[in-house]
């Protein structure tokens, strides 16, 4: 018994290494990079827009690269190749609670971005889902001075 277990979890740490080095950065330029994200949480009407900056950097190809600065968010990318990137994670909004979501992102040249994602809000209202769209756009090489 005590074999099967210990080829058990040989064989599964031995997929998770597969997994890792599948994990292919995305085909994009590196700098300052333009996003702005639509929302909308079922519901609650109007959809929300929201745009901000982002510093894409060779480190963070690897990762979900166009993080919003000003969110306390953990992303954890589950698939990726040149041209797609699947990647979960979770926020904890200012306003308390917690997000989970979801992102599809699709790199459809080195300058241009779009993603899809899906979403569960839980927080002093209740759980609402919704479902976000965004797309980026590279503006330049360079990223301003204490942006990451």
């Amino acid at each position: 018994m005590r074999k099967m277990r210990l080829l058990g979890a040989i064989s599964l740490a031995a997929t998770v290494v597969v997994a890792a080095d599948s994990v292919q950065p995305l085909n994009v330029k590196t700098g300052l990079w333009q996003v702005t994200m639509t929302t909308t949480i079922q519901g609650m009407g109007t959809p929300q827009t929201h745009a901000y900056r982002s510093c894409v950097t060779k480190d963070n190809l690897n990762q979900y690269p166009f993080a919003d600065p000003d969110n306390h968010c953990k992303y954890k990318v589950q698939s990726s190749t040149g041209s797609h990137m699947d990647v979960s994670g979770s926020c904890l909004p200012s306003e308390g609670g917690k997000a989970d979501f979801k992102i599809q992102l699709d790199a459809i040249d080195s300058e241009d971005v779009k993603g899809t994602g899906q979403l569960t809000l839980a927080g002093p209202e209740g759980t609402m889902h919704g479902d976000y769209s965004g797309k980026g756009k590279w503006i330049g090489a360079s990223c301003p001075a204490g942006m990451r």
